[in-house]
């Protein structure tokens, strides 16, 4: 199990996950799986359930626009399957 926290950003705009151990993201793995925004060689902003998503390649995922726990949760756990390759 990929272990990562959640919580609000520093600027307590938006919320984030941050893996707990440092690790690198597959881009082009989690463009494949989910629809892409805007892709950048670091940086993806993906949709997943209606809810943008930007995706760093060191592992930062950034939520636009959410409240919901449990959602960003799911979402975390499915896009860090995907790039990380579990």
């Amino acid at each position: 199990m990929i272990e990562f926290t959640l919580g609000k950003c520093k600027t307590r705009a938006a919320y984030s996950a941050k893996l707990r151990k440092q690790g690198v993201l597959d881009l082009k793995r989690v463009a494949k799986k989910f629809i892409v925004v805007l892709e950048t060689p670091i940086v993806l902003v993906i949709s997943v359930s209606g809810v943008e998503v930007i995706v760093h390649q060191y592992g930062e995922l950034v939520f636009k626009k959410c409240e919901d726990m449990e959602l960003m949760e799911r979402m975390a756990r499915e896009v860090y399957g995907v790039g990380m390759g579990k």
